[in-house]
């Protein structure tokens, strides 16, 4: 209990000291239970901050359910609450993952695709989605002893219905997770992203993040 405390405060504190004007600050505490007929149920809610953590670029809520066989295949489904400063959206995913081991590595791809609805509305005003995306997802993580897992991963978001480029972003990201006591655990990681790969003026983010995961 004592140590789950002080990686707590760890966690807040690196999310009340990090920030610079071109960096994004990412945290995330999530709860996973396990359920019979190999399902388990998550909730997490993260936080993200921009311009030295001054301005809220959003913080959310999300609850997902999710059914793993023996053979590493995983279907997951979703539902995120999304609050900005200016509106709220909702998010409903389905995503599948598979995951391939030979020690010490662990090799994991992951396709989701995800709908954006605001005030009920899948549709803007242009009437075109407010975001129907695919994501593909790649890591390849080392699985050390001393229970310390350095990872790398690459990520491509792909515009659904568009009849120009569909790719609209992409992440490179770098980390390590690292085992905790009572299967708990953290992970600590830097991404850089590349946005709106699609418009005549894409944006360059650099991201700092940190989440804590807890087994109940």
């Amino acid at each position: 209990m004592k140590f789950n405390l002080i990686c707590l405060l760890f966690f807040l504190l690196i999310q009340s000291l990090f920030g610079k004007d071109d960096n994004q600050s990412w945290t995330k505490i999530s709860f996973e239970k396990k359920l019979p007929y190999s399902l388990k149920l998550e909730l997490a809610q993260g936080l993200r901050l921009k311009d030295q953590l001054v301005t809220l670029n959003q913080a959310f809520f999300e609850v997902s359910i999710s059914y793993k066989n023996s053979n590493g295949l995983r279907i997951n489904v979703p539902y995120r609450y999304i609050i900005y400063e200016d509106k709220i959206k909702h998010r409903l995913s389905f995503g599948i993952s598979y995951q391939y081991y030979f020690k010490p590595v662990n090799i994991k791809y992951r396709i989701k695709f995800y709908r954006l609805y605001e005030n009920g509305e899948f549709l803007g005003e242009d009437e075109s989605p407010l975001g129907d995306l695919i994501r593909n997802k790649f890591t390849i993580k080392y699985k050390s002893r001393n229970k310390i897992n350095p990872y790398i991963s690459g990520e491509l978001f792909h515009i659904c219905n568009t009849d120009n480029n569909s790719l609209d972003e992409y992440r490179v990201s770098i980390g390590i997770e690292i085992n905790l006591p009572r299967k708990n655990s953290m992970n600590i990681f830097y991404t850089v992203k590349k946005e709106d790969i699609s418009t005549s003026s894409p944006d360059d983010i650099y991201v700092f993040g940190l989440s804590y995961s807890f087994k109940i």
